[in-house]
């Protein structure tokens, strides 16, 4: 007859595969890029079969829409950070949670293709992104049709509220000529006319640099490699005229880029903004516990607390956005300036 296992040795087993769950999952992104999508589902794989080992909790996940290949990785890998502290900040009694992050490229056509792949796993209960306004609106017919909670922790919501957004940014911006450059077509198509009317300011659309060197201010709604060198090419111009934007300043690859192309030369006035719910308080509190306080990193983590409240039943009461507007200092670092609430 087989010996039975001693209690000592089923400990030392115990100790083993709870060190093994440890350590996959600090080690291990489930992230589905072009190059690491193997990786990652086999990391997947043995993490859920030794946490099987331990524990019987079911599994559900927050899904993350992201760039994780390409340019734009490093916002991608900044989100999934935030998320992965949020999950250890709000663990929850009844599931365990996991991240399930998917490469966007911050390109609406794989925004797409990874959303529709996402939404084929039935364990997810929310998703949370894209952070790019053209991969927003790439996704937005395919999520709505899942009916799953969906978070934007960047981007307006609507086509009325990124509106909203983009006027109360021109009301912001001191002076009466006003350019808007870079149009993305992910913003509200509206005319120089309709956009003057609304503000009461004289508003221009710009076609180049030289034509926006002599106005107040510079509202760029365009990408962030495209509005570095547009802005590089303004300062060489007017090293004063106030360049505003939206969470593209907040883009590691913005300043990256920009850096490169000023070659020493001070960046001037640079504003950016994005929706931010609630006051800017909680925003405030978190940075100070951080290292290098990103609001786009504040943004995923506050998402994923909601997203995880949810999950565990709970009811989330979140206001309508107020604007958060930052300015951006020499080094890159975001400065809270001020909290405009949206109309």
């Amino acid at each position: 007859m087989p010996r039975l296992f001693s209690s000592k040795l089923l400990r030392k087993v115990e100790k083993s595969v709870g060190a093994g769950i440890s350590l996959l999952r600090a080690g291990c992104v489930t992230i589905y890029g072009a190059q690491s999508s193997r990786c990652a589902f086999f990391c997947l794989v043995i993490s859920l079969s030794l946490s099987a080992c331990s524990s019987t909790r079911p599994v559900v996940k927050i899904g993350l829409l992201a760039p994780f290949e390409g340019l734009h990785r490093e916002s991608g890998y900044e989100a999934l950070a935030a998320m992965r502290v949020a999950l250890s900040d709000y663990p929850l009694a009844e599931v365990e949670a996991l991240p399930l992050a998917l490469d966007t490229s911050a390109d609406p056509a794989q925004a797409r293709r990874s959303a529709l792949k996402m939404l084929r796993d039935d364990s997810v209960v929310a998703v949370i992104g894209p952070l790019q306004a053209p991969t927003v609106s790439a996704v937005a017919d395919v999520i709505k049709t899942s009916h799953l909670d969906v978070w934007l922790p960047t981007t307006p919501a609507t086509a009325q509220k990124a509106q909203v957004m983009i006027l109360t940014l021109l009301a912001q911006i001191e002076g009466q000529k006003i350019s808007l450059a870079g149009l993305d077509a992910a913003w509200p198509q509206l005319s120089a006319m309709e956009w003057s009317a609304l503000t009461g300011k004289t508003v221009t659309m710009a076609d180049d640099v030289d034509s926006v060197a002599a106005a107040d201010g510079v509202l760029w709604l365009g990408n962030a490699q495209d509005g570095a060198a547009f802005l590089a090419r303004l300062r060489a111009l007017n090293s004063a005229v106030p360049f505003w934007t939206t969470n593209v300043a907040g883009d590691p690859v913005f300043f990256s880029l920009l850096q490169e192309r000023l070659n020493g030369a001070p960046p001037g006035p640079v504003y950016w903004a994005f929706p931010l719910p609630d006051s800017p308080d909680q925003y405030v509190e978190w940075a100070a516990t951080q290292q290098e306080p990103s609001p786009t990193a504040f943004a995923v983590y506050q998402a994923t607390r909601w997203a995880l409240a949810k999950a565990a039943g709970h009811d989330v009461a979140v206001e309508e956005p107020g604007l958060a507007i930052f300015g951006l200092d020499r080094e890159g670092r975001s400065e809270l300036a001020e909290y405009v609430p949206l109309p």
